[in-house]
């Protein structure tokens, strides 16, 4: 009996370059993109570091800052991509999580 070669797997995408589709689309947090793509959210977290230094020829990586739910405190000079745990102002833990997207250089 003559063994047949395995046939080759279509090529998927990497992790990095599904989020990178993913930012391409829409504006999307680091929790959305994790539960979409079943990754940890730590390692969304280092993918979106590479990608906002290199976000590839073109493409501008955009951050829409956290957002304290409560007194709407907005989060503006914050550079970590991690969310908030709490608000400097109010001290509320509710805090909308930033979020990250590809866009068109203009």
């Amino acid at each position: 009996m003559v063994k047949q070669p395995p046939t080759p797997r279509e090529s998927t995408a990497t992790s990095r370059q599904a989020i990178r589709e993913l930012l391409l689309e829409q504006p999307r947090s680091a929790l959305e993109i994790s539960q979409y793509l079943a990754l940890p959210e730590k390692e969304v977290l280092d993918h979106l570091s590479h990608l906002s230094r290199a976000p590839g020829p073109g493409l501008h990586f955009q951050i829409t800052p956290a957002v304290c739910k409560h007194c709407g405190f907005t989060f503006k000079k914050r550079q970590r991509l991690t969310s908030p745990s709490r608000c400097p102002l109010c001290r509320h833990e509710s805090i909308r999580r930033p979020r990250f997207a590809l866009e068109a250089k203009k």
